[in-house]
């Protein structure tokens, strides 16, 4: 299931809906950490992903009083934060992704769909003001288009693989890393 808000308290209670007892989350744009408390009970792990230097101090403490949290201070748009993901997992339960209004739509789906691209989330959770703004605008008017789907929330029956620019720096991350691989 993917769920798409601007407002952040139903985007806080919509994360903490979908995680359930023992998932593994990445959440990119927590800020401070404040989504986070809504689900860090009931999740199993957690990887907090913001580039924010006006919030990186208070999501290392966060991270450092937390066990099951790790925070990963780097751009969710850049190859390098999925990189530092890729290090604790290959897979996630929930993703959820905080770009509130400062995205454009663009921005936003072109996270969401490398990533879960990636690490094939059961949910996704998306704020992002635009990306609702343009779907409330939009009438579809295809009947060829599915109203329901048999996946697993990433699209994955309609044969979506990884981009081809993200996988040639996959296979370029391959040399060093075996990403196929299970974590010790």
């Amino acid at each position: 299931m993917i769920s798409i808000v601007y407002d952040v308290r139903r985007y806080r209670s919509l994360l903490a809906e979908a995680v359930r007892e023992g998932d593994f989350v990445i959440e990119i744009g927590p800020h401070t950490g404040k989504s986070t408390l809504g689900y860090i009970e009931k999740a199993g792990k957690i990887i907090l992903v913001d580039k924010g230097r006006d919030c990186e101090k208070d999501l290392r403490l966060f991270a450092d009083s937390h066990e099951k949290v790790s925070f990963a201070c780097a751009d969710a748009r850049g190859f390098e934060a999925v990189k530092e993901v890729l290090k604790e997992t290959r897979k996630c339960d929930v993703f959820a992704v905080d770009m509130g209004g400062g995205r454009h739509v663009d921005t936003v789906f072109k996270v969401w769909a490398t990533w879960s691209g990636i690490f094939k989330p059961r949910d996704s959770v998306i704020r992002n003001r635009e990306l609702v703004e343009f779907l409330s605008r939009a009438n579809i008017v295809d009947d060829s288009v599915k109203k329901e789907f048999d996946d697993d929330g990433w699209l994955a029956t309609w044969g979506r693989e990884t981009p081809y620019q993200l996988r040639k720096q996959l296979e370029e991350f391959s040399y060093w890393i075996d990403i196929d691989k299970p974590l010790d």
